[in-house]
């Protein structure tokens, strides 16, 4: 050591910039540098300069230097941690280095802070389709996300949702938002008799006092879904919280441990839930168990609706699981302990201002009139909407009004009002928008097909013409359009209103709305009431593979309606 720092300060500025030098592009290069590489280099320019001619160190030692470069190389690395960490275990341990160590994020009372982000779920699932001859298919969907949302103070699960997209979008992360400031009740689940521990459920479980509190800051990890403006404009005049993101608070980007109770919540939800089942990817795909979840969820018809039967049993549940860090509390009983202290904030969200989380509204221009030989209409997101409401308004001819789509799930009717705010009237979609609900995201997927010019309504239901488009394609060559899983879910939640009208009922069941009960039956997933650490305890798997599905189960979708 003592003769290398003898060397000139010119040769050792470039010895130390050749040990910190990393690799942080995207090309083919060298990131594993092992000690013997840095050693020869060392040689090799000793020599250009000399030093073995002049038999000098360290070309007179016994082992050319190797153990004191090697020392030199760790005393270098010590002054620099966040290379030596690359060097150790690449940009994962180096960004683990930059999180921040909890001292510039107290939290110091409840509801002041919440953690959200989403999460790709360890596991396989499909859908069943109907066949052109009759019976029903599965076919495998893309990994699903679940975008959560949990408050720091008590580790409580304030809200959720399945997303059915391929990616996580600004919608998902509202529709969590939503969930979490809504009042709650829990879905219909068909695959045991009691899936929730007493007790188990979001905040509002506990009384109208949790409906709609709302918290003061936002912490995430800057995905773009989740600090957009249409996100930060809406927590800011609905919830009131502001965004932390690594650009304006302690946090750094995609590091895991500035979000620690969200990041432990999610493994949670992987441990106890869904990689205990045959159809799951598991954390670690090269430490998987099952060698094919594909076929084990084909086999076993697993359903994304069962998933979110399951989804909210085991959220639900973990609120209800006593935490060591809480003092062996759960979560809802921290949540108990603070409101009987008067802990809790007072500042609530406005239900009006809640139910238009998801609302989209633009300016448009009334068209047609007397001179064009059309009754007055407007054209919004690709359909054209008018009736009585505008029908006989000459006067709105040319002018800009406001049309709003307050159903978020239903495209086919939107508010018409003035520019400062008067209602005008409902206006009604015309051909071929018509006839079955849909959302405007579903409409934008349909319109891009044609666009494409693989699909053609001809004057038939857009609707149902791309609906049995994906249902026709081959099931191995294209995956199932996450348009179509949001269609499903819409209209499995629509399908009570179309009782009594034969037309319609007809069409949803074409679409497999209300699908007839199979006859086999299969063992039952079951909550574990007697261990706190076990959120639900999934049954035994039969021959078949079959689970989570009960005598009582109506396949695939008619239940969804309370989603």
């Amino acid at each position: 050591m003592n003769s290398l720092l003898q060397l000139d300060v010119d040769f050792r500025r470039k010895l130390d910039s050749k040990i910190l030098r990393s690799f942080q592009g995207k090309g083919l290069a060298e990131v594993k540098r092992p000690r013997s590489s840095v050693w020869r280099w060392f040689l090799d320019e000793l020599r250009t300069r000399g030093y073995e001619m002049r038999n000098e160190w360290p070309f007179n030692s016994g082992s050319l230097g190797y153990g004191a470069l090697c020392r030199y190389v760790d005393k270098v690395l010590s002054t620099n941690p966040h290379i030596a960490a690359r060097e150790a275990g690449g940009q994962t341990l180096e960004r683990k280095l930059r999180a921040g160590d909890g001292v510039d994020r107290p939290v110091a009372r409840p509801y002041q802070r919440v953690e959200m982000d989403a999460h790709k779920l360890d596991g396989r699932f499909c859908v069943l389709m109907p066949e052109a001859s009759g019976g029903w298919v599965p076919r495998i969907i893309h990994r699903l996300w679940v975008v959560v949302i949990i408050e720091v103070t008590t580790r409580a699960v304030l809200g959720y949702h399945l997303s059915l997209g391929r990616e996580v979008n600004k919608k998902d992360v509202m529709r969590a938002i939503k969930h979490a400031v809504s009042p709650w009740s829990p879905l219909p689940v068909t695959f045991s008799e009691r899936p929730l521990a007493d007790g188990a459920g979001l905040p509002p479980v506990l009384g109208d006092d949790f409906v709609g509190l709302c918290w003061d800051e936002t912490s995430v990890d800057g995905a773009l879904a989740e600090t957009c403006a249409a996100v930060r404009r809406q927590l800011t005049d609905v919830i009131g919280s502001r965004v932390l993101e690594p650009e304006n608070s302690f946090a750094i980007r995609r590091s895991l441990d500035d979000r620690p109770f969200i990041e432990t919540f999610f493994r949670t939800l992987g441990d106890r839930g869904l990689q205990r089942l045959s159809n799951s990817t598991g954390a670690n795909t090269k430490a998987r168990r099952v060698n094919d979840p594909d076929q084990v969820a084909v086999a076993s018809q697993f359903q994304y609706e069962y998933l979110e039967e399951l989804l909210q049993s085991l959220i639900c549940n973990a609120n209800a699981t006593p935490h060591s860090s809480l003092g062996y509390r759960s979560p809802l009983q921290m949540l108990a302990y603070f409101r009987d202290r008067n802990m809790l904030p007072t500042r609530k969200a406005n239900q009006n201002l809640v139910q238009g989380l998801l609302s989209h509204r633009k300016l448009r221009i009334v068209r047609g009139g007397a001179k064009s030989g059309r009754p007055p209409h407007v054209n919004f997101e690709g359909a054209s909407y008018g009736g009585p409401a505008i029908r006989d308004r000459e006067d709105l001819v040319g002018k800009q009004v406001w049309i709003i789509n307050h159903l978020e799930e239903d495209a086919r009717v939107v508010r018409c009002t003035t520019l400062d705010g008067q209602l005008i009237g409902v206006l009604r979609a015309a051909p071929p928008w018509h006839r079955l609900p849909h959302s405007l995201a579903v409409r934008s997927s349909i319109l891009s097909l044609q666009a494409q010019k693989r699909i053609s309504s001809l004057g038939n239901d857009a609707v149902q013409t791309f609906m049995q488009y994906v249902e026709m394609q081959p099931g191995k060559k294209l995956p199932v359009h996450p348009a179509y899983l949001s269609l499903r879910r819409i209209l499995a939640a629509a399908a009570k209103t179309f009782e009594g009208d034969a037309a319609a009922q007809r069409a949803m069941t074409s679409l497999g709305i209300g699908l007839p009960q199979k006859s086999e039956a299969s063992e039952e997933v079951h909550v574990d009431q007697s261990s706190p650490h076990n959120i639900a305890q999934p049954g035994s798997f039969n021959s078949a593979g079959r689970s989570l599905r009960s005598e009582k189960r109506k396949l695939p979708a008619k239940r969804l309606a309370a989603d």
